[in-house]
């Protein structure tokens, strides 16, 4: 099992009319619980070597050379988050000749209002300290709050890496990694919310590392590939960081 409470902070600065409207928010989002179940799973024959130097030979049993597996995960995504940002979008109103705003109260919101599925699968594999992973996600959204519907999306994430400390209970590695996201449009009161819909692709760093049941990740992303729906705000980069515990 594993428990996600993501941390959320966004700055903003945005036009309003003719005045500038900026300032922060944050807070814990929405929280999620994902069961996981390994589907397959291979190891090469673990080289065994013993230990002659005492008088009664200490078999001595190293890791699997090369490991790899393929493990599916299943959750719900639950609305614990603050969606009251979602309540600008009632009041939104274009004036003529003033700057056009793409920071609207779906992207300031810190949680969808809705129950969501989420379901994927995971691979990895490794061969002495080198490893590649691949991960796939879709998360089926359920109705948001405030008459907002936040749209079914998938993302993915993909790359080789090299292990720099590698123990029975302690990982550390590195690794060069490419992710992406596609979404189709929001719909706002049973209508299409046009600045939605994106499908994006990023390269960048990935420092991982994980100690007995808790792991961890710091990464930077770059966009090599940003496709919207409308004019809409988009990263220039991303920073991420999270810690999971599993049980």
């Amino acid at each position: 099992m594993q428990f996600n409470a993501p941390f959320i902070y966004r700055d903003f600065r945005r036009p309003e009319g003719f005045a500038i409207d900026e300032g922060n928010v944050s807070v814990i989002g929405d929280v999620s619980l994902l069961a996981k179940a390994v589907l397959w799973r291979f190891a090469s024959t673990a080289r065994r070597e013993f230990d002659v130097q005492g008088k009664n030979p200490v078999a001595i049993e190293h890791e699997s050379d090369c490991t790899c597996s393929i493990v599916a995960l299943a959750g719900l995504k639950f609305p614990t988050g603050d969606s009251s940002r979602l309540e600008e979008e009632f009041h939104e109103v274009e004036i003529p000749g003033a700057p056009k705003n793409a920071i609207h109260g779906h992207d300031l919101t810190l949680g969808t209002g809705s129950y969501d599925g989420i379901f994927g699968a995971q691979t990895s594999l490794r061969y002495k300290n080198f490893f590649a992973e691949a991960n796939g996600q879709f998360t089926f959204r359920g109705d948001g709050s405030h008459d907002y519907h936040f749209a079914n999306d998938l993302t993915w994430n993909a790359g080789p890496g090299y292990y720099l400390v590698r123990k029975r209970e302690t990982l550390v590695g590195c690794q060069c990694a490419v992710s992406g996201e596609s979404k189709d449009v929001d719909r706002f009161q049973g209508r299409a919310a046009e600045d939605t819909g994106v499908t994006s692709v990023f390269v960048g760093p990935r420092i991982i590392a994980s100690h007995d049941q808790i792991s961890g990740e710091l990464a930077a992303e770059f966009p090599v590939l940003m496709n919207t729906t409308a004019f809409q705000a988009v990263p220039d980069y991303r920073l991420h960081a999270s810690i999971a515990v599993s049980w």
